[in-house]
């Protein structure tokens, strides 16, 4: 692919052409075609003709055997089943009858150029008539605040990579796939359908999904489509009604507060967007006898009448879904009501029906607001299908080529074709498609000279030295080529945005100049992002960059999935030789560490990239909770040595430059162990405790020389919750409601700022690192045998009262509680420990116990290793050591009991805890 290898600016100055030599030149668009191969460029005659052969689709005429097919990777024609609910029927006469004046730079030939004009007119009436019958389009009115948002869409999100500006000075790009004459072709629903998802349609991708809202889609729709002029009468008359209801009411009972017209069952006709309710009157017209099944969906209640009979119910406060109901009516006019009210939240209504000979389909197209046809308002004429037409359509779409390309069933039945055409291999250069004269019965592809030739050449490589080989460079360069992905990306130095779109690449982040608005290049993006983030970019696509206003589409796995596992063959790192367990401490201490690190007192990562949501203090870069999900480890270790490697011009810093910390203090400055810490914290994605600093205007309350308590809602620890910091930077979380420690963890104590700001509503988590969760119930408990279970509900069903606490050396709490005849006095002491404070907590109990044994949970786990002399450790991460009696691992029940045996009314348990 020797043309691919020049810069894409030097290609688009070569490519630039007049509006004028556009208009003249009506061959096929494709952009990769005209950026890498257009004439005059240095390009590799094979692959041009590679992709012009599948672009152009000749193998669904000419029978090719699977190697050629899966070289060419042929562009599939859209599919017409229900066509006519897109396509107006006098668009597609005019496509037909000309097919390259109507669309310039399509990839549809034309047809029936071989034939009188008379046969060609017949021909393309009866072909009208037959797509026609496969459904109706439907119109709705503008609304030009929607077609507002759309222009700005349309302009951001990236639809000019592909299409070029539609506002201004129109670039004459002739790498810009023309649109065509959409308002001649598209309703405003038919549109934003096609934009919700192409693939349904189209399944070869080359037009991707965007991922839009809805009535983003639909904005986009209005935009494209704002010189429509339908001028459509109203089909329904309504009454609506200004009151909160929670099911449908008794609506006779009811005095509308305003009535009217509204075309369609049109929610928009309410003043209001929340608690009220519509009432819509109409004539249904059935042209055949049978049964009918009505589909009645709405967010909230709905009710379809049809006779005054009730067909379908949708009852209640409720999202969005479907109720369905049947009805035999009989040919003729029948009087329907349609009954909604909304409850509060989103508002939508939909109402759907199938019957004899008829898909499920929009019921409103089959509704009139007078009961007589005649009286019938006149609104812009309507196409009426022919059936003996439409038949002889059916069988031409058979006999000239049609079905060999497209899809289309009638019934669940699809439609085959019945022409026959030389096998690929025995195609001739100057014959048929690709006969200068092209007075043939063949398709007329409008080719260029240029287009000619190149495919010309191509087929007689292909048929003298069959397929070539290619690499797996090459077929990465031909699949983007094929997606026009170098629109928006460059790899190998080749493609990118073109310089005459560049202005169009916005970001909500100017400071961070080309990095927020301009795509990433693709260098080594199968060693950057994991085989699972890459596979969901292919299938789902993707809004990583929040700031970049230009989103990643949906092409489907379908058609580039098979380009992960290529990146990948060409661009995996070299594993690490080390990993974080190579640092010798446990799990919590290092994301203690890494935590430490990306907060605002150390590397400050904070400042620059949103966490869980949460905004930055400067720009907003990828969130750092989808940084494991996204990055391959070892692409992590690369760029935060060195981001310029592999982002030239990055603002992203790195804190260890030449491989070297400039932190000596944390982990004796070993580089690798930082940058793993840092891993392993941010590894927890959204379930990591926040790093410090984050956030607006926090309320950090710290012990200094004395214990600090804190009670409020504590995430964790309940709506009575004793959050307790003791100066040593240990701290605990007393259940007051199940008399338990609930939490233990290090560092920083507690952030009030949500409790003490505002309403103060919800619960707060710990500031703190290394936070452990302990199993809820009570410690204490008598069981009968050790098979029993330990029960997680409330200690108060086992008779629990909750005895307060007193305050001791440096308001130190001691938290008092009783079980049965026990009273209970629980303490902890902090200790600092080499930097990470460790927990002493010692249990004494007074009082007498029953007949039963009398037991104490100390611990709950996974996995609970006896390490010997009391020592025990939990899910590898916290050991624990309890003296005060016998222990017992119960490995059925994932718990460590303690027996307690009082001596003279007494008994003391000291636990520590240590992680």
């Amino acid at each position: 692919m020797t043309s691919l290898l020049r810069s894409s600016c030097v290609l688009a100055t070569c490519l630039l052409v007049s509006s004028a030599s556009a208009a003249e030149n009506s061959h096929p668009v494709i952009p990769g075609f005209e950026r890498f191969h257009a004439e005059g460029a240095d390009s590799a005659v094979l692959e041009a003709g590679q992709l012009l052969l599948g672009e152009l689709n000749c193998t669904a005429c000419h029978k090719a055997d699977q190697a050629i097919i899966d070289y060419l990777t042929p562009k599939s024609a859209p599919v017409l089943t229900n066509v006519g609910d897109r396509a107006r029927p006098e668009w597609i006469r005019n496509y037909l009858t000309d097919t390259h004046a109507t669309k310039t730079g399509t990839t549809m030939p034309s047809l029936l150029n071989h034939l009188s004009d008379t046969d060609k007119k017949n021909s393309v009436d009866a072909l009208v008539h037959f797509l026609a019958s496969t459904g109706k389009v439907h119109d709705v009115r503008k609304k030009m605040q929607a077609a507002e948002l759309g222009k700005k869409l349309f302009h951001q999100v990236g639809c000019v990579a592909c299409h070029g500006p539609q506002e201004g000075s129109k670039l004459d790009l002739t790498t810009s796939k023309p649109l065509g004459d959409l308002t001649a072709k598209y309703s405003v629903p038919a549109l934003a359908e096609f934009l919700r998802n192409p693939m349904a349609v189209r399944h070869s991708g080359r037009m991707p999904r965007l991922n839009l809202k809805p009535e983003e889609n639909e904005a986009i729709a209005q935009y494209l489509l704002k010189d429509l002029d339908v001028n459509l009468p109203a089909n329904v008359t309504y009454e609506y009604y200004e009151e909160q209801f929670i099911n449908l009411p008794d609506f006779s009972k009811l005095k509308p507060k305003a009535t009217g017209e509204a075309l369609g069952f049109d929610l928009a006709v309410s003043p209001r967007k929340s608690g009220f309710a519509l009432r819509f009157h109409g004539f249904l017209r059935i042209e055949k006898a049978g049964e009918y099944r009505f589909y009645v969906g709405s967010d909230d209640g709905s009710r379809l009448l049809i006779d005054d009979n009730q067909v379908a119910i949708n009852n209640g406060v409720h999202p969005f879904g479907f109720k369905d109901g049947k009805a035999q009516l009989e040919k003729g006019v029948h009087p329907l009501t349609l009954e909604y009210f909304d409850g509060g939240g989103q508002i939508e209504l939909r109402v759907e029906f199938q019957g004899p000979n008829l898909r499920r389909r929009d019921l409103i197209d089959y509704v009139t607001i007078e009961k007589d046809p005649a009286k019938k308002k006149q609104g812009p004429s309507a196409f009426v299908v022919d059936s003996q037409l439409a038949e002889q359509g059916q069988k031409l779409f058979q006999s000239t080529g049609c079905a060999s390309c497209h899809q289309l069933k009638i019934d669940d039945k699809q439609i085959q074709s019945n022409t026959t055409a030389k096998p690929f291999a025995q195609i001739e250069g100057n014959a048929g498609c690709l006969s200068d004269a092209n007075r043939w019965e063949a398709p007329d592809y409008s080719l260029s000279q240029h287009q000619r030739s190149v495919i010309k050449s191509a087929l007689g490589e292909l048929q003298r030295k069959g397929v070539p080989s290619q690499s797996t460079k090459q077929l990465i360069q031909h699949t983007m080529t094929v997606a026009n992905c170098y629109a928006c990306h460059q790899r190998d130095e080749i493609g990118g945005v073109e310089q005459q779109r560049n202005d169009f690449f916005l970001s909500t982040q100017k400071e961070m100049g080309d990095e927020g608005r301009i795509p990433p290049h693709l260098n080594g993006v199968g060693g950057k992002l994991t085989e699972k983030w890459l596979t969901q970019i292919m299938e789902k696509g993707a809004k990583d960059r929040p700031y970049m206003h230009t989103q990643m589409p949906s092409f489907g796995s379908n058609n580039v999935g098979h380009l992960v596992e290529k990146f990948r063959e060409l661009d995996l790192l070299e594993p690490l030789a080390t990993n974080a367990n190579d640092i010798g401490e446990s799990e919590g201490r290092i994301k203690s560490v890494g935590r430490h690190m990306i907060g605002n007192k150390v590397f400050g990562c904070i400042k620059c990239h949103t966490f869980n949501g949460v905004k930055a203090t400067g720009v907003q870069g990828i969130d750092m909770t989808l940084m494991t999900q996204r990055l391959n480890r070892e692409f992590f270790h690369a760029y935060l040595i060195n981001p310029q490697a592999y982002r030239p011009g990055t603002r992203m810093p790195t804190a260890w430059a030449n491989g070297k910390s400039v932190m000596k203090s944390i982990f004796d400055g070993n580089t690798n162990h930082q940058i793993d810490a840092i891993w392993t914290f941010l590894n927890d994605g959204t379930k990591a405790a926040a790093p410090i600093g984050i956030g607006n205007n926090p309320i950090e309350l710290i012990a200094y020389d004395e214990a600090i308590m804190y009670r409020n809602f504590i995430q964790g620890a309940g709506p009575r919750a004793i959050g307790v910091g003791y100066p040593e930077k240990g701290n605990i979380a007393f259940d007051a409601n199940d008399m338990r420690v609930a939490l233990i963890w290090q560092g920083s104590f507690m952030d009030a700022s949500r409790h003490w700001n505002g309403r103060g509503q919800g619960f707060q988590p710990p500031l703190g690192d290394n936070v452990v969760e302990f199993a809820t119930g009570p410690s204490f408990l008598e069981l009968d045998s050790l098979t029993g279970e330990w029960p997680d509900t409330s200690s108060k069903e086992f008779g629990y009262k909750f005895l307060g606490y007193h305050l001791g050396e440096q308001r130190r709490p001691t938290f008092r509680y009783q079980y049965k005849d026990l009273v209970i006095e629980d303490h902890t002491q902090a200790i600092k420990d080499d930097g990470f404070p460790t927990l002493t907590r010692t249990i004494s109990l007074s009082g007498k116990t029953g007949e039963t044994d009398l037991y104490y949970r100390a611990a709950t786990g996974d996995t609970i290793e006896d390490a010997g002399d009391g020592w025990f450790v939990i899910d590898k991460n916290l050991r624990i050591h309890v003296t005060g009696g016998e222990a017992i691992i119960r490995k059925d029940k994932k718990d460590l009991l303690i027996s307690v045996k009082l001596n003279n009314g007494s008994a003391k348990i000291v636990q520590q805890y240590v992680w």
